[in-house]
């Protein structure tokens, strides 16, 4: 375990930091606490403008209630696998840097697409937290170090995953898949940019 830590600081802290306030909310926190800190940590447009950095970063470490617990697993393992993985190549710096421009960066999108009026509802105080666009972010960014051959399957899989899964309101899915999609994107491009200056950089 201590070994493990210590290879992957980055990915083990944010693991441990993300189980920990789970466990506190579920068992410390008191019901009106938990869902207090649910609905200030929210990145929706009311938050965003009232205080946005606590918003967006609080977010990326409040696991959401309302994702199926299938869902929850497989995003914890994605940030398990692939940001520990991204991790180990390119230093805990840059990894930090690829996950926090991915979750930014997708709930600025999100929130841009909701600001446009595409939806049908009101959405200026939904929920809308968890560490899903930090794993898709990850999942996005390993895409450059695997085999040429599997780039491309791998990104059409992660982007597939949110849209085949998502409601759709008319040509739009909802905000949470756009989010992990935008996610997914620019993970590809920062990983892809972060890659290449670690290889430059030994001569690779």
């Amino acid at each position: 375990m201590r070994e493990r830590f210590r290879r992957h600081p980055v990915t083990a802290g944010y693991l441990l930091a993300v189980a920990g306030l789970a466990l506190l909310m579920r068992f410390v926190f008191a019901d009106g606490m938990t869902a207090q800190v649910r609905e200030s940590l929210s990145t929706n447009p009311a938050n965003l403008a009232d205080h946005p950095v606590n918003a967006l970063l609080g977010s990326a470490f409040v696991l959401d209630p309302a994702d199926p617990l299938v869902f929850t697993v497989l995003v914890l393992a994605a940030v398990a696998g692939c940001l520990g993985a991204f991790e180990r190549e390119v230093g805990p710096w840059r990894a930090v840097a690829v996950a926090l421009v991915g979750h930014v960066g997708a709930t600025l999108v999100t929130t841009a697409v909701i600001a446009a009026g595409a939806y049908p509802a009101d959405l200026t105080h939904v929920t809308d937290l968890g560490v899903s666009y930090v794993a898709f972010a990850a999942a996005g960014a390993v895409t450059v170090l695997l085999p040429m051959v599997l780039r491309g399957p791998w990104m059409a899989l992660v982007v597939a995953y949110p849209l085949l899964t998502a409601d759709w309101y008319g040509l739009v899915p909802e905000f949470g898949a756009v989010g992990h999609v935008a996610a997914a994107f620019i993970g590809s491009g920062c990983g892809a940019f972060a890659v290449h200056r670690v290889y430059a950089s030994v001569g690779r």
